[in-house]
């Protein structure tokens, strides 16, 4: 059955629901275990002026549509912070909730629990629609949801709310059934008590002095202009090698304060940028993993490693930078600001296929959906997170951060003994220590020393390592130095011969992955990303056999058109697929887990937070992969900063047992790292 609490009956008409009262709703859904819940508002942004305009909530057999206009909500706040809330994406559900002082404590967060399933599988729709159809064989009618702000409480409005959380119960049953098969119940539970913590996160904001970044943007600008000067006067200077960008008769300017030779090319466009520096003997060649093609590009990797031999590409990188700053870190923040709060709400994905979150929204005006800024890539910069303090004189901001959290969680996988050897003796740089390891004739020098004499070899390893760690080989060794794919192999090759304990883990990861169709990131949590389609590719591998190979050869040598339109395409797709594979089994595991250690303490902390009676208080104004951030009186400050190095110390544990992972917090005016 479905019911409208209201406390204005006599405005409703009811059709295909009754109407009931506050605490009938109340003596039933206290007899539940676990309530469903929904909301709907008057748009998205709970921090920026948007409310609720209803909350549903019940089961299979009832559920009640209660009018928020009419009945305080806060009659239900016992309950919403005691059940188990089964929700389809709570997170923004909750915001709505905190805003109204209402901090429910159990969630099951059934498109939370899709994705934790269907990690890595394509196509697959995890919307409550699809969920429900995929689960109980049922549409559900969504063609009223994008009125709702325009009708309010109308009789199908009331009905589609019901129908919103009359499935839940039967969808969570079911995806529990699937995590049990699949073990994957530990990393479902990890999300659903996470989302509680990057709620608040949101709900909590960033302030950003908005005087500070009216500095930074005047500068900013003034940076660009100066950088494309700078552009403009190298291609002066060149006129004779490159004419074809000068015009030498511009026409008469009366507000210049010289009338010369002007240069003709547009420093924004890629394409005019690319053919200039094609013609002055850069090398803006690349290789497309998309298109598996080679590509002209001038993004900063690719022309980076040229700097030292063409004059033109330093200039070139500052004028790049110069525009992000201005387009990206720009006035663009101050639309970013609630004029609710004052500060900037951001939104995060809190679960992407590696386990990490991602931060920003692109908009979308017919939706009424306003961008949101990524505050997990600000520009490190002092000048930029200087902007970024403590909302109120007498609060501080609380920075913390792991140290070398994946280095450390790869040390503790593997077990090589040089790895661990170092993190236990302390040895210190960890780059120059891996340097010392692959380069023979730096084997017996301090590492202090090759810190300083042989940054070279330093930088060298230290790619490597990046490299190696996220599942690279020697070709992108070689591609992220601008050296010979022989010179990278070499350095692959005596990485591994340097950990071999590194190299058994990481054979033994891929070899279970092909064989499994699927990587397991820890044991703590089990959660997996499932290759797409595995089966079908292991099946299309069957037939790569000695027949195949001998016909294979035949047509390769004869460079048959059979060749180059089947056999090749399919060879080359079968092991692009097989290295992908074997690429995500050494980077999900390492890069996922580090996520889950940052989200635990996530958990940890805003569980302190709320059994201290300090929500609203202490404030969670962002986090960035190892990185939390706190905000809170100053006079607390000690006290949170000790907690909050507790809270992560104590998640590290978790999946770091044999070397611990340490975290260092720092009491600042301002957002540091």
């Amino acid at each position: 059955m479905r019911y409208l609490v209201t406390n204005q009956a006599s405005a409703f008409k009811p059709h295909k629901y009754s109407i009931c009262s506050v605490e009938e709703s109340l003596k039933y859904l206290n007899n539940l275990e676990k309530v469903a819940y929904d909301s709907e508002t008057t748009g998205f942004e709970a921090l920026d002026g948007d409310t609720l305009l209803c909350i549903q909530m019940g089961d299979t057999n009832n559920q009640y549509v209660v009018d928020i206009s009419t009945v305080n909500i806060n009659v239900y706040k016992e309950l919403l912070e005691t059940k188990t809330l089964i929700m389809h994406n709570a997170k923004f559900d909750l915001r709505f909730l905190y805003v109204k002082g209402i901090f429910p404590t159990k969630i099951f967060d059934t498109l939370l629990a899709e994705k934790v399933l269907t990690n890595g599988i394509l196509n697959h729709p995890r919307s409550l629609d699809a969920c429900v159809y995929r689960y109980l064989k049922k549409h559900l009618d969504k063609s009223v949801r994008g009125n709702i702000h325009r009708e309010g409480l109308s009789s199908r409005v009331i009905v589609y709310s019901a129908e919103d959380v009359a499935y839940l119960h039967t969808i969570m049953s079911k995806q529990l059934q699937l995590a049990k098969e699949r073990d994957l119940y530990k990393a479902i539970s990890l999300e659903n008590r996470y989302v509680l913590t990057l709620a608040y996160i949101e709900y909590s904001g960033f302030y950003l002095d908005s005087s500070k970044w009216k500095i930074k943007c005047t500068e900013d600008n003034e940076r660009k202009t100066n950088a494309e000067k700078a552009l403009d006067a190298w291609l002066l200077n060149h006129a004779d090698k490159y004419p074809e960008w000068i015009n030498t008769a511009p026409q008469l300017d009366l507000f210049k304060e010289v009338n010369g030779p002007e240069t003709t090319i547009k420093w924004t466009s890629s394409k005019q940028v690319v053919e200039l520096f094609i013609k002055i003997g850069i090398n803006t060649k690349v290789f497309d993993k998309d298109s598996g093609k080679i590509k002209d590009s001038i993004d900063a990797g690719v022309i980076t490693p040229q700097k030292d031999k063409f004059d033109i590409i330093p200039l070139f990188l500052e004028f790049q930078s110069a525009c992000k700053s201005v387009s990206t870190y720009g006035n663009n923040f101050f639309d970013f600001i609630a004029s609710t709060t004052g500060r900037i709400h951001t939104e995060f994905n809190q679960l992407m296929e590696t386990g990490r979150l991602s931060c920003g929204r692109k908009g979308n005006k017919k939706k009424r959906i306003k961008p949101k800024p990524n505050l997990q890539n600000i520009p490190s910069e002092e000048r930029t997170r200087s902007c970024f303090t403590a909302q109120k004189p007498n609060y501080t901001l609380i920075v913390a951060d792991y140290s070398g959290q994946e280095q450390i969680v790869l040390a503790n996988f593997s077990k090589d003994r040089d790895l661990l050897k170092f993190y236990r003796e302390g040895l210190g740089d960890m780059h120059s220590f891996v340097a010392s390891k692959i380069f023979p004739e730096l084997a017996n020098l301090p590492l202090s020393e090759i810190k300083k004499k042989h940054k070279d070899k330093r930088q060298i390893a230290k790619a490597a390592g990046f490299a190696i760690n996220y599942g690279g080989d020697g070709s992108t060794i070689a591609d992220n130095l601008s050296i010979s794919r022989a010179e990278g192999n070499k350095v692959y090759e005596a990485y591994f011969n340097a950990f071999p304990g590194l190299a058994k883990y990481f054979k033994n990861v891929q070899t279970k992955a092909i064989k499994n169709g699927y990587v397991t990131f820890n044991s703590v949590s089990n959660r997996k990303w499932y290759a797409d389609n595995f089966h079908q590719w292991l099946e299309n591998g069957r037939k790569f056999d000695g027949e195949y190979w001998e016909n294979y050869r035949m047509h390769k040598d004869a460079q048959s058109e059979h060749f180059q339109n089947v056999l090749l395409p399919e060879v080359r797709e079968h092991f692009k697929t097989k290295g992908a594979i074997e690429r995500i089994a050494l980077n999900y595991p390492i890069q996922g887990s580090s996520a889950e250690i940052t989200k635990l303490a996530g958990i940890y902390l805003f569980k302190e937070l709320r059994e201290r009676e300090l929500l609203d208080i202490v404030l969670m104004p962002n986090v960035v992969h190892d990185e939390i951030l706190i905000e809170c009186p100053k006079d607390m400050a000690e006290e949170m900063a000790a907690l909050t190095k507790e809270c992560m110390e104590r998640a590290g544990e978790k999946f770091c047992t044999t070397i611990k992972l340490k975290a260092e917090p720092c009491i600042t005016d301002h957002w540091t790292h």
